[in-house]
């Protein structure tokens, strides 16, 4: 591929993100956002169209449900998805809160499954989301299984961005974190993502200790004390370890 095609499927790209991040949009208020010509990105959106992953109604393009077709038949797929999906529900029934299973892709957090307890709050969480991984407790538990030199990689590329004001932003605060994790055996995330959530993360590990992904409880800190906490991460650990199992055998 030339370097002008991959110029052309990056912009394409970019025109997706930007439908997704604003729930679609007009040619014109594209093409200002991008910075790109309107004659441009018109074509672009033409071809989208003309494959069925956007839809034009009197002007207004969006994406459309392709990309959970292509998203969904990824998942399942992927073997820790199917090695977890009875245990995920069992977590939120136990808990009450909401249970995600968070897998690293480019180095990030990506949710891969959720379920919702009797009290969950509304996070707007779904599967696709990614965040990054030094401001969540699943991302923190999959961090603190990588091997050193991957860890600093991932600093070095991306930095660590302050997302709440409790976020981790030093990275020897975040090395003595990873350290606690790996000694207690899951990750805790006190408003480093969402303000006002605790989230609590056991990592699945693979029977070559191989770290695979994180399954996570959140709930609002009113609710998650010191003694719910360790509660909490039992239900985790024993999930991440039912899961460790099941992934043997799919």
């Amino acid at each position: 591929m030339t370097k002008s095609s991959n110029r052309s499927v990056e912009r394409a790209f970019a025109v997706v993100d930007e439908l997704a991040e604003n729930g679609g949009g007009r040619v014109s208020d594209l093409a200002d956002r991008l910075d790109m010509p309107v004659s441009t990105v018109h074509d672009y959106l033409q071809a989208l169209v003309e494959t069925g992953y956007v839809s034009v109604d009197e002007n207004e393009y969006q994406t459309t449900t392709r990309f959970l077709e292509v998203g969904n038949r990824e998942r399942h797929r992927l073997e820790i998805f199917k090695a977890v999906r009875d245990e995920l529900e069992t977590v939120a029934e136990e808990t009450d809160e909401h249970a995600t299973l968070m897998i690293e892709e480019d180095d990030q957090a990506v949710i891969l499954a959720v379920q919702e307890g009797t009290d969950a709050v509304n996070l707007f969480a779904y599967p696709g989301a990614r965040m990054p991984l030094h401001a969540t407790a699943p991302g923190k538990a999959m961090l603190a299984h990588m091997p050193d030199a991957r860890v600093s990689e991932i600093i070095d590329r991306h930095g660590l961005v302050a997302v709440t004001s409790r976020t981790i932003t030093d990275p020897d605060v975040l090395y003595e974190q990873l350290e606690r994790i790996r000694q207690q055996g899951y990750a805790i995330d006190e408003g480093e993502r969402i303000a006002g959530m605790v989230c609590i993360a056991a990592p699945v590990l693979d029977k070559s200790n191989q770290i695979r992904g994180a399954i996570c409880v959140c709930g609002p800190r009113s609710r998650i004390d010191e003694t719910r906490r360790k509660d909490i991460a039992t239900v985790a650990q024993r999930a991440a370890n039912v899961t460790q199992v099941n992934l043997d055998y799919v």
